[in-house]
């Protein structure tokens, strides 16, 4: 215990040979100041839980699993060389998975193409969130009143009713997997107000 500072307390032994910095303070290693920081993660973790509401959901119970055998494989199974192309005036689309492919299904799944210089409808999807993820090319997206580039490897999330459309460049055409969270993906042009 220090003479000159009565609020100090006794060192440990460890404390007492620890290296100091020219003000005398303790220097600590870098294990030491992880386990530090470790400590006071678990502290903050521990606080926030205790401050959290505890009435919990119980866990959701999970669903009977489907029976598969060889008659539900022939709708759960789709190629895409065997899909037809659902032509647009801006390019296509192949279904691969929906409810009136699989009833069963309780997603949408689809690969699209807009070609060069082109753009889709503005639209919603009033039943269902969409999420887009571009394979090749690229894109201007309008979401909502922004706009956004997506290029090869980004991904975008679409919320249920947001109005939105893509338009390419005249480089070339862009490539996508959509996917929704319906089976029954529902599509509703939306009119473009005027100024």
């Amino acid at each position: 215990m220090s003479l000159n500072n009565p609020n100090s307390r006794p060192c440990s032994p460890r404390q007492r040979h620890a290296p100091r910095d020219r003000t005398g303070t303790v220097r600590f290693g870098p294990a030491r100041r992880r386990r530090a920081a470790l400590v006071l993660i678990t502290a903050i973790c521990v606080a926030a839980a205790g401050s959290a509401p505890t009435g919990r959901k119980k866990p959701a119970v999970p669903e009977k699993p489907e029976k598969i055998d060889a008659k539900a494989l022939t709708t759960m199974l789709q190629h895409f060389d065997k899909v037809e192309q659902e032509k647009h005036p801006w390019g296509w689309i192949r279904w691969l998975m929906s409810s009136k492919l699989d009833p069963k299904s309780k997603m949408t799944f689809g690969i699209v193409e807009i070609n060069a210089g082109q753009t889709n409808p503005l639209h919603v999807h009033p039943n269902c969130e969409e999420l887009i993820y571009v394979l090749s090319g690229s894109c201007e997206h309008r979401i909502g009143n922004r706009t956004v580039v997506l290029d090869a490897g980004d991904l975008l999330r679409i919320p249920t009713g947001v109005p939105h459309t893509a338009r390419t460049s005249k480089k070339g055409p862009m490539r996508a997997v959509i996917v929704y969270s319906s089976g029954d993906r529902q599509f509703a042009v939306v009119e473009e107000k005027g100024p």
